[in-house]
C-alpha cells in the first residue's frame, strides 16, 4: 500500500466496494470507462458551476454600465468561452495525473482534450474579433471598413493555424515538417487565399481613402448598380437596389472601377437635377413685334422683355437698314425661352437659391439641339425629387410650344395623318 499513489489506494477502494456490496467485479477496462465518464461529468459540473457564479456577475455589471466593449464582449458569448477553457484547462494538467497507470487511455484523452482546447481557444479569438467589428459598427465610419476586412482576414490566418495546430496536436508532426510542406506549397497557398488577399487590400484601401461606408448610396459604373451599401466583406459588398432586391460585387470593384458617391450631395440636403429638353432647330427664329407683345405679358420675363425691348430699339436708331434682322440685335424665341426657364426654376420655393441654375445649350447634334437644365431641389426623399422634377418638366415641355419652338421626337402615325 505504501507503494501506491492517492489516486490507485481509491481506484482499489472503490473496486472492493462494489465487489463486496453489490457484487460486481469491476474489470480494469470497465473501470476506466465509468472513470472517464465520471471525470467528464464532473468537468461539466465545474464549468455549470462557474458559469451560474460568474455569467449573473457579469450580466448585472453590463446592464450597470454604457460602456459599449463590456455590452459586445457578452453578447458575443465571450466570457462563456473563456469559461469553458477553465475546466479545459484543468483536465490537461489532471489527465497524466488520473490515468498515469494506463499509458494507452492517457496517449488519446490528452490528445482530444488538447484538440478540445484549441477548438475553444479559437472560438474565443473569433469572438473577440466580432466584438471589435461590432464596436466600431455602431460608429460606422470609413474606419470599419478597414476593421472589418482586417478582422475576416485574421480570422483565415487564425483559421489557417489552428487547423495547423491541430494536426500537430493529434498527429505529433514536427513543427518544421509542416514548415517545410507549406513552403513547397506556397503557389497552391496563395491561389487558394488569392481572393482573400484582393479583398483585403481593397478593404484597406477603401478604409484609407474614405471611399465608401455602410449605408452610402453609391452608383458602381461596372454593371451599371446602384444602391445603398448593406455589407462590406473581405470578398463581397452587398447593394441594396431601389426596388429592395441586393446585388453582390466583389469588394476590388469598390477600387477598380469608377464609384459615385452620392452621400456629399445628400449632406447638402439637396440633389440635383440634370436633364436636356431636344428642340428642332428648325423652329428658331427672331422675335417680331407681334412675338414681344405676347411676352410681355408673360409675368415672370415682362421686365426682361421690356428692358431689351428699349435697348433694342435704341441700338437699332444708329445703323442702316435695320429693318433687316441681321444689321441689328435681335432676341431669338428659344433664347427668350431660356430666360423664361431660368425665371421659373427662380421663383419655385422647391428649388435651392444656395446653388446655382444653368440652363446650358448642348452641341448640335442630328436628332437636334438639347437645352441642358441644372439646377438643385430641397429634398432628399426619392419620391419628392422625382415628383418635383415631372412637374418642373411637364410645365417646361408645355410651355415651349408658347415661343413657336418644336420638341424632337419620333414621328408617329398620327403626326403624318394631321
Amino acid at each position: 500500500m505504501q507503494d501506491k499513489s492517492f489516486y490507485k489506494e481509491i481506484s482499489d477502494g472503490v473496486k472492493f466496494f462494489f465487489n463486496q456490496q453489490f457484487k460486481i467485479d469491476l474489470s480494469e477496462n470497465l473501470f476506466t470507462f465509468l472513470e472517464i465518464i465520471s471525470w467528464i461529468a464532473i468537468l461539466f459540473v465545474v464549468d455549470f458551476i462557474l458559469r451560474a457564479i460568474i455569467i449573473p456577475i457579469i450580466k448585472k455589471i453590463t446592464n450597470y454600465t454604457e460602456n459599449d466593449w463590456i455590452h459586445f464582449l457578452y453578447n458575443n458569448r465571450v466570457f462563456k468561452s473563456v469559461i469553458h477553457l477553465i475546466p479545459i484547462s484543468l483536465a490537461i494538467n489532471i489527465n497524466p495525473i488520473l490515468f498515469k497507470q494506463g499509458v494507452n487511455i492517457l496517449f488519446p484523452i490528452q490528445k482530444i482534450t488538447e484538440l478540445l482546447f484549441l477548438i475553444v481557444f479559437t472560438q474565443v479569438l473569433f469572438r473577440i474579433i466580432n466584438t471589435i467589428i461590432d464596436v466600431y459598427n455602431k460608429e460606422n465610419s470609413y474606419i470599419t471598413v478597414g476593421v472589418r476586412t482586417f478582422g475576416q482576414m485574421l480570422k483565415f490566418i487564425i483559421t489557417f493555424f489552428s487547423v495547423i495546430s491541430g494536426i500537430m496536436v493529434l498527429f505529433t508532426v514536427n513543427p518544421n515538417t509542416i514548415i517545410t510542406v507549406l513552403g513547397a506549397l506556397t503557389a497552391a497557398v496563395l491561389l487558394i487565399f488569392r481572393d482573400a488577399i484582393f479583398g483585403f487590400v481593397s478593404g484597406l484601401q477603401i478604409s484609407y481613402s474614405k471611399i465608401v461606408k455602410v449605408g452610402d448610396w453609391i452608383t458602381i459604373s461596372k454593371g451599371d448598380v446602384e444602391g445603398f451599401v448593406k455589407e462590406i466583406n473581405i470578398n463581397l459588398v452587398k447593394i441594396q437596389r431601389f426596388d429592395k432586391s441586393v446585388t453582390t460585387v466583389p469588394t476590388v470593384d469598390l477600387v477598380s472601377s469608377q464609384v459615385t458617391n452620392h452621400m456629399a450631395m445628400l449632406a447638402t440636403g439637396t440633389r440635383q437635377i440634370k436633364r436636356s429638353i431636344t428642340f428642332n432647330v428648325n423652329s428658331f427664329k427672331f422675335c417680331d413685334e407681334k412675338m414681344f407683345n405676347h411676352f410681355e405679358n408673360i409675368t415672370i420675363i415682362s421686365e426682361y422683355i421690356k428692358q431689351k425691348r428699349e435697348d433694342i430699339y435704341n441700338f437699332n436708331q444708329n445703323i442702316n437698314h435695320p429693318e433687316i434682322d441681321l444689321n441689328g440685335e435681335n432676341l431669338t424665341n428659344i433664347g427668350v425661352f431660356r430666360i423664361y426657364v431660368e425665371n421659373y426654376l427662380k421663383n419655385l420655393k422647391t428649388i435651392s437659391s444656395r446653388d446655382s441654375i444653368i440652363i446650358k445649350q448642348l452641341a448640335v447634334t442630328p436628332n437636334g439641339m438639347p437645352l441642358e437644365i441644372g439646377c438643385f431641389i430641397n429634398t432628399m426623399s426619392n419620391i419628392e425629387f422625382e415628383r418635383i422634377q415631372a412637374d418642373i418638366f411637364d410645365h417646361l415641355l408645355t410651355a415651349c410650344r408658347k415661343f413657336d419652338l418644336e420638341i424632337m421626337q419620333n414621328i408617329s402615325i398620327t403626326d403624318i395623318t394631321k
